[in-house]
């Protein structure tokens, strides 16, 4: 590349400023949006990434269209059809229905595909809290199943130790 005699700038082999252009815009694309690496650590952080953006933030629409593969399976007993989209709109009217919800993830475990989170749900303030266990799927780093294990407060405590 060098001045013309024009005065310009002008590529060697027939180039153009154009096509230069093109190049360097076409390799800024593909640096801004890196190639997702499938680990234990990357489907942990979209995990915990959806999560926060879903249900801390309170914003599952959003968070489903960002995280969840078209064809996410749902395996959650009270969700109609079991669809990414009915989970979403299932999580948005939880969210309305409740006073102020809370979702707090404590604990994390990963493991090749899958990502488990131990979670406190508190459903108001002052309220009892529930507990959860959240196990995701991934694939191409995207979450492409969901489970979860939700157990209420207890009623009587026996156990000294608290299960948080």
């Amino acid at each position: 590349m060098g001045f013309d005699a024009r005065g310009g700038w002008a590529l060697a082999e027939g180039g153009t400023i154009m096509g230069l252009l093109t190049m360097i815009a076409l390799g800024a694309a593909a640096s801004a949006q890196p190639a997702c690496v499938p680990s234990a650590a990357t489907n942990t952080r979209i995990v915990t990434d959806f999560y926060r953006e879903a249900l801390i933030d309170k914003q599952p629409g959003p968070a489903f269209a960002r995280y969840m593969a078209p064809d996410f399976i749902e395996h959650k007993p009270d969700v109609p059809h079991g669809t990414r989209e009915a989970t979403a709109a299932f999580l948005g009217e939880l969210i309305k229905a409740m006073p102020d919800p809370k979702w707090e993830v404590l604990r994390t475990i990963a493991e090749g595909d899958l990502v488990a989170l131990h979670v406190r749900f508190t459903p108001a303030p002052g309220a009892p809290a529930y507990a959860i266990g959240d196990f995701f799927r991934l694939k191409d780093c995207k979450i492409v199943e969901h489970w979860d294990a939700v157990d209420g407060p207890p009623k009587e405590q026996a156990n000294p130790k608290p299960r948080f």
